[in-house]
């Protein structure tokens, strides 16, 4: 059985590296990224990397360029969970409907258990 994939969008590329040694920690997913918030091909990058749980950081949770792409990835790909978190504030929003306290130990409970939704 394959990997779950984990995409990792992030606007700040220092933020993205130590998100990225964070979850290439974890060996039971398979890291994708990171990608830049501001690519423009994003949406067409998607279809093919095929992740189970895509992470969105961004300088602020309320960031409108992080909005439109869940909201994006939630009408193209309603399936995929999608986790946002903003670096200026210490919570992780998934679907734009739960929030968490946030450290490293969360992000990575908190992609295992989106990842549980889509399995089942």
């Amino acid at each position: 059985m394959s990997k779950p994939r984990i995409l990792l969008i992030s606007s700040q590329h220092l933020f993205g590296e130590s998100m990225e040694t964070i979850l290439r920690a974890d060996k039971d997913v398979e890291l994708v990224g990171p990608w830049s918030l501001g690519d423009k091909d994003i949406y067409e990058r998607l279809i093919e990397a095929s992740p189970s749980v895509i992470v969105i950081a961004d300088e602020n949770l309320q960031s409108e360029a992080a909005a439109e792409l869940t909201k994006t990835i939630i009408e193209k790909s309603p399936e995929v969970s999608v986790i946002r978190t903003g670096l200026n504030e210490n919570t992780f929003r998934i679907v734009s409907t739960h929030t968490l306290p946030a450290r490293g130990a969360d992000l990575l409970e908190t992609i295992h258990d989106c990842i549980v939704r889509t399995q089942d």
